[in-house]
């Protein structure tokens, strides 16, 4: 997210809000973000961490592979 955007994901004043961002897994996507890059950045910061993807898995992306 930092690498295509140059801010963080879940930015707060307060920690206990910040928390509840990363729960919720809110976060802004710039509209400049591809389709691809959106569905990468979301399945990486899934808020259940079994969701997530592998390094392998991200690695095999459509986002990095194509």
């Amino acid at each position: 997210y930092t690498a295509l955007t140059g801010h963080t994901p879940f930015e707060a004043r307060h920690r206990p809000e910040l928390y509840r961002s990363i729960r919720r897994a809110r976060y802004p996507l710039p509209p400049q973000l591809s389709p691809r890059a959106r569905a990468l950045i979301a399945h990486m910061l899934d808020p259940d961490p079994a969701a997530r993807p592998s390094l392998a898995g991200v690695l095999g992306h459509p986002f990095l592979t194509q």
